[in-house]
Formats: C-alpha cells, structure tokens, sequence
C-alpha cells in the first residue's frame, strides 16, 4: 500500500537507505517545488515500510510527468518488491493524472578503470536492468553522453586513506598543477550568500540553470549543512614574492651552467647533457621572468584577485562537486586542481570517503570533444563509475504517445525538464 510521508519521516528513511542520495531528500524536493515541480513523499507499507521514493511531477500542456532523480529508495534486488511497488504506484499516481514515471538509479552498471575498461567483478547492475524491463520499464539505452536528465558516467573518488596518501595518489601531472598553483599564489577560501552573484556570474555559461536556484538551494540546503561554495583567488603580493625569488634562483643556476659551458669538456656526451639542462633553464628563467612582470601588474592593479569556483552539495559521508566556473585568463594558475584537492583535503579529515566529480562521458577516444574533462578528472585517480541508466514506466499509453509527439515543441519552448 502507498501512503504519503511526511518530509521529516522521508528524510529519516532516505538517509539510513544504502541507495542514498541528495537527489532524493526533501530539501532537493522543496528546491524543485521553487523550479516548476511539485515534489511527492511517498512509502510503501507492506507490514511495515519497505521502500519509498521522493518524486518530481511536472505538468507540461496538461501532460503530467514523474521523475525520480536517482530512483526509488527500494531494494533492487528484490525483484518482487519492486514489481509490487511499481504497480502500487502506478495505480496512486494514475489518481492523480500522472501518465508516466521516469527513474535514474543510483546503482552501478559497471566500474572501469581510467581508459574504460570494465574492473572485474564489478558488475551489478545487469540482472537488476533486465528485470526492470520484465516488469515494463523501458530502458534508454546505455548511451554515452549526456543525453540522459542525469549523468549516466560519473567518476568516483571512494577513499578511507589519509589526505597524504589521497595527494600521492593523483597523477604525477595533477600532483604537479596543484604545487603550481600554490606556488603562483592561489589561496581557497569558502564563500557565503553574498558570494552568490560572483559565482554565477563565473559558471554562468556552462550550465542551464537561473540564479534563483541557487540562491534556493543555499537557503534550503545550507541549514542542513548540505551545501558550500569555494573560491580560488590569487594573492597576487605572494605570487610576486614567490616569482622573485624563482627568478633569482633560476638566475643563479643559469649563470653557473653558463660558466660550465666555458670550460673545456673533452666527452661530447658530458657536453650535451650541460647543453640540454642550460636550455631547460633558459626556459624557467624566461617564464619566471614573465611571471614577475604579470605579477608585478597584478599586484599593482589589486591585492586579491578571484578565478575560479566551484560549488558541492555534502550528504552522508560523500561530497558532490555540482559544478565548477574559471577565469580562463588565469588557466595556467591551475585553480581548479587547488580547489578540488582543498575540498578533497578538508572533507577526507571529516571522515568523508566519497569524492563524486559529477558526469563524464562514455567515450574514451581522443576524438571526443569531452577528452579534456575526462583527462582532468582522470588526474584525481577517481573510479569511472557507469550507472545502469534511465527508464520509464508508462501508466498511459495513449497519452503518453501523444505526449512524445508534442514533447520537441516542448523543448524548443524551454518548457522541459532541464538536464544536470
């Protein structure tokens, strides 16, 4: 039997459930309600509660729709249970004019090591996928970009080490950037409601989403320690220090390997290996010397200056990164590796233990034009982890078809449901 939940009685299930999820809480709800949504808390009491699920309905054209991001709080293992609550549902929320449910779960399809190979062992998620469609639920299919209302690949960061062991773990090049940017001065600090419009204003054109949710989800979230947003500045008085003294160092060792070069040296191989290292640092020497003069301008100009961001959402024992913004006239500072590891640094010490990099794709060839991200977060030595995707129950067929039809005029309005 399907009963309504209070959000208090919701959020108590949800929390102790191994399928957790921010997605499904309900301060996720009342944001959505603030977003076109109308949020519904429900369980299913069969002797007792045995599954329950927070779910979206949007009503588009008179269409109303269900979505349960990250899917119902239910045993997936239980192939009986979850043919008996999905019929439940159906018959409470046919009652309410709803045609058809949507559900992404947050179970793993596979994990994969960084080029995309399967781990072995790891699968978990194809017995479960089939026995949704024997029950009636269409399958979206495994497909590898974004095309889903969540991201079907993500990377994972599951840890229990200390933040030393956590750092050595990255890549030698992600471990490198990080320095880097120490070195040039970048500091993290956290921000607060004020900071909001400069945070949107720097992820503004990477996402779909207004300002108003953010600041929704700060007020909603942030009472429940759910959310935070970092920034990275560069203290450009430290960055000029530090590239003055580089420079002078630099400067130094360049001299001596000029002096060696002077002397007689009788093997051609000797030669060479002093020939190579003056050029490496001829080249040093002229980037520290760019370097003091863009700090020196900097410095000039403002003692502070922000240059990139990134905000998470922190449930349970895992941390979220939801999503990230960059001065890109500030790359080589390397900002965004600082941040993560910072955020990575400072929660790991909590006792926090998952780290998600939100989504990547499923395309591990150098021709996709998202080897970039994927090549970024690689760098953190986090998990591919592939989620067995979206699926969709239809309760009426007629309307539903109907509702296909009409959806592409929908979305050319902006009136669909928008992707994370």
């Amino acid at each position: 039997m399907i009963i309504e939940l209070s959000k208090r009685d919701f959020d108590e299930y949800a929390f102790k459930h191994p399928y957790r999820t921010f997605y499904q809480t309900s301060q996720y709800g009342m944001l959505m309600s603030k977003h076109g949504f109308r949020p519904i808390f429900i369980g299913y009491d069969d002797g007792g509660l045995k599954a329950a699920a927070m779910i979206l309905v949007k009503e588009q054209l008179n269409f109303k729709i269900g979505y349960c991001p990250r899917g119902y709080l239910v045993d997936f293992n239980n192939y009986k249970l979850v043919e008996d609550f999905t019929f439940a549902l159906k018959s409470y929320l046919s009652k309410k004019g709803i045609i058809s449910i949507t559900i992404d779960p947050h179970i793993t399809h596979l994990e994969r090591d960084q080029n995309g190979k399967p781990i072995e062992g790891s699968s978990n998620g194809v017995t479960i996928s089939e026995a949704l469609k024997r029950i009636g639920y269409i399958h979206n299919g495994f497909n590898l970009y974004f095309e889903n209302l969540k991201p079907r690949w993500n990377m994972v960061l599951k840890t229990d080490k200390t933040p030393i062991e956590i750092f050595n773990g990255f890549q030698k090049q992600t471990r490198t950037k990080i320095r880097n940017s120490l070195r040039k001065g970048v500091e993290i600090y956290r921000g607060n409601r004020d900071d909001l419009t400069l945070f949107y204003q720097m992820i503004n054109k990477k996402q779909n989403r207004k300002y108003d949710y953010y600041l929704d989800m700060h007020t909603l979230f942030t009472p429940f320690n759910m959310f935070d947003v970092y920034f990275a500045r560069i203290n450009t008085e430290v960055f000029l220090r530090n590239s003055n003294l580089l420079y002078e160092h630099e400067m130094k060792k360049n001299n001596k390997l000029a002096e060696e070069l002077q002397k007689p040296i009788k093997d051609p191989r000797e030669k060479g290996k002093l020939l190579n290292r003056k050029i490496e640092s001829d080249k040093l020497l002229n980037s520290y010397k760019n370097d003091v003069i863009f700090g020196t301008k900097l410095h000039r100009d403002s003692k502070y200056i922000i240059i990139a961001c990134n905000a998470i959402v922190k449930y349970g024992n895992e941390i979220f990164f939801l999503i990230d913004g960059i001065n890109y006239k500030f790359k080589n500072f390397n900002a965004n590796h600082l941040l993560k590891w910072k955020i990575i640094e400072e929660y790991s010490k909590k006792g926090f233990t998952k780290f998600h990099f939100n989504g990547i794709t499923g395309d591990f060839t150098k021709r996709n034009k998202y080897t970039g991200l994927l090549t970024f977060k690689k760098g953190f030595n986090a998990v591919v982890t592939e989620y067995i995707g979206e699926y969709t129950f239809v309760f009426n067929h007629i309307k539903y078809g109907i509702y296909k039809m009409v959806k592409p005029v929908l979305d050319i309005g902006g009136d669909s449901m928008k992707k994370d």
